[in-house]
């Protein structure tokens, strides 16, 4: 098992381009001095080529898409059981 430290965070906070490197910086919501209102609080900061960035977001999109696809999947399977349910239902009458 790797050593690898794992981190929870939010949202990217901010992306810096700098000639050919790109640095995102990734924050995590942190409760506010009056615990009403979050501040986000910066946790990691990843830098990379600026092709490797490209790499890593069209990967992303891919995987996002593999997601929205399976989705839609499970909601036309889940509505052609609830019709087929109710037309056996409509049957038995």
């Amino acid at each position: 098992m790797s050593n690898t430290p794992e981190y929870l965070v939010d949202q990217v906070q901010n992306v810096n381009v700098q000639g050919p490197l790109v640095t995102v910086t990734y924050g995590r919501s942190a409760p506010g001095p009056d615990d009403k209102a979050s501040e986000l609080v910066e946790k990691l900061q990843v830098t990379m080529t600026t092709p490797n960035f490209i790499n890593t977001v069209n990967a992303l999109n891919q995987i996002v898409k593999r997601m929205s696809e399976q989705k839609k999947s499970q909601q036309e399977a889940a509505a052609v059981e609830t019709d087929a349910g109710a037309e056996t239902e409509a049957s038995e009458d």
